[in-house]
Order: structure tokens, then C-alpha cells, then sequence
């Protein structure tokens, strides 16, 4: 191998991976200034889509916010990780709360629903009972109209049998 093509790795910045951590040892040039390290609070959740969405989803974190501020002027680096620790349980609580809100509509829908299917059942048990009753009605004109229709071909045939009747008995007086 040729020492004069092999070079300290320090001097190869294309082969050391990039990170935004400075050296152990030295301070980050943005933090010469400012020694202290600020945190910002979680921000706050985007606008409200659905109208019906409460205004203020985080108040329970209102004082873990407070007590983060105060932990931040007393120790910035623990607050920082309480920061992100309450960060994860405020977006677990809005995750959870609008999961809550969209189970409500769903009720509410699902309420919805079972009334309109309790009223489209009573009305097919209406219009079923009103189907019963024509039936019934059907079948008691379907009878009195056979009963009419016996008695008339009964009366008929008495009919013709006393003018077959009176038929035989005119011929006999004729041929008298």
C-alpha cells in the first residue's frame, strides 16, 4: 500500500457522516451566544375541521404546561424532555378525543338509522296489515260471490223445470 494515497479519516468529509451534533467538547456555534436552551411548548393543534369539535382540547395539559414553563426556567435540558414526553401524551389525548368525537357522530348516525328503520317497520307492518284485511276481504267477497252464484244456477234450474213444466203441460192441453 502507498503511504502517500492514504490519508486520516478526519480529512475525508465525504466519508464521515453528516449530523448536526457538534464535537464532544465544543459548544454548537448557535449556542455560543445563548447558552441556555430554549423549548418551546407543543403548538397548538391545527384549526378545528369539524364544527362541533371543543375550542379548547388541551385543557387538561394546562397545568403540565405551567409546570413545564417553570421547569424550563429552573432546568432546560430536563425540561426538554418533559416537553416531548408531555408533546406525546397531548397528541395521545387529541388522537383519543377525536377518535370520542367520531364515535358520537356515529351514534348519533347509528341512532338515526334505528329510528328511520323503526318507522319504515311500522309502516310495513301497516301496509302488511292493510294487505291482510283486502285479502280477508278478497276472500269474503270470493265466497259470497260462489254463494250468490249457486243460489242463482239453483234458481235457475227451478226455473226451468217449472217452464218445462209449464211447456208440458200446455202441450198436453193442446193435443187435447
Amino acid at each position: 500500500m502507498d503511504a502517500s494515497h492514504a490519508r486520516p479519516v478526519k480529512d475525508h468529509a465525504e466519508d464521515q457522516l453528516p449530523n448536526d451534533h457538534p464535537p464532544i467538547g465544543k459548544t454548537a456555534p448557535e449556542n455560543q451566544d445563548n447558552p441556555q436552551t430554549t423549548v418551546d411548548p407543543p403548538s397548538d393543534p391545527p384549526a378545528p375541521e369539524d364544527p362541533q369539535r371543543p375550542p379548547l382540547m388541551d385543557q387538561p395539559f394546562e397545568p403540565a404546561m405551567e409546570a413545564l414553563a417553570q421547569l424550563e426556567r429552573e432546568d432546560p435540558k430536563l425540561a426538554f424532555q418533559a416537553a416531548r414526553i408531555v408533546g406525546q401524551y397531548r397528541r395521545l389525548w387529541e388522537s383519543c378525543t377525536s377518535k370520542h368525537i367520531e364515535g358520537s357522530k356515529l351514534a348519533k348516525a347509528n341512532h338515526g338509522l334505528r329510528e328511520t328503520h323503526r318507522q319504515l317497520t311500522d309502516e310495513r307492518n301497516k301496509m302488511q296489515s292493510c294487505h291482510d284485511e283486502q285479502i280477508a276481504r278478497l276472500q269474503f267477497f270470493d265466497q259470497a260471490l260462489e254463494s250468490s252464484r249457486i243460489r242463482l244456477s239453483d234458481i235457475l234450474k227451478d226455473w226451468d223445470r217449472y217452464f218445462e213444466g209449464v211447456l208440458a203441460q200446455s202441450t198436453v192441453n193442446d193435443g187435447e
